[in-house]
């Protein structure tokens, strides 16, 4: 699979609400998602030549205190081609959300852990595209048992290629 995209925290954009913290562990920048309100983060990129096959991200996180547990993410594609009929100014299109499903958390508070994402709704991601990519821990979702704050590192989007 190629690399195709590397979302850092400091590069995140955010809603108007309900959005992670951007927060430091040992001088580490991470986001910070609640375990307890659904928060999302977005990055934005355009789409590269050569885009082929499914996609999907990998999202490297820690937990800040939980070592027992399940974390569920979601992960939606919101792409934009010429001549789409999007306002840009007033609304947005993300695809139907994609889960990675309950992921167990480390053992141990602090330890890297990494779960992908297939994204078999990727709203039709095509080379040129403008698009943004949605991370958000689901935390309404009953697999979610991972007490604290669940700190997003980084994301990568892969194709096929």
């Amino acid at each position: 699979m190629a690399t195709r995209f590397v979302g850092t925290p400091n590069a995140a954009e955010f809603p108007s609400a309900n959005f992670p913290q951007i927060t430091q562990i040992n001088q580490r920048p991470v986001l910070a998602y609640d375990a307890a309100t659904s928060e999302a983060a977005y990055w934005t990129d355009v789409a590269p030549q050569g885009l082929t096959g499914t996609l999907s991200l990998i999202i490297s996180f820690a937990m800040a205190s939980a070592t027992s547990g399940n974390v569920v993410w979601r992960v939606q594609i919101e792409a934009v081609t010429d001549g789409d009929a999007t306002d840009l100014d007033s609304t947005t299109s993300f695809d139907t959300a994609n889960s990675s499903g309950a992921v167990a958390v480390p053992s141990t508070a602090g330890y890297l852990k990494q779960c992908t994402v297939t994204l078999t709704n990727a709203d039709s991601l095509a080379a040129a595209d403008y698009y943004r990519i949605s991370v958000d821990r689901d935390a309404a979702n009953a697999s979610d048992t991972a007490a604290g704050d669940a700190y997003l590192i980084a994301v990568e989007l892969r194709d096929a290629a």
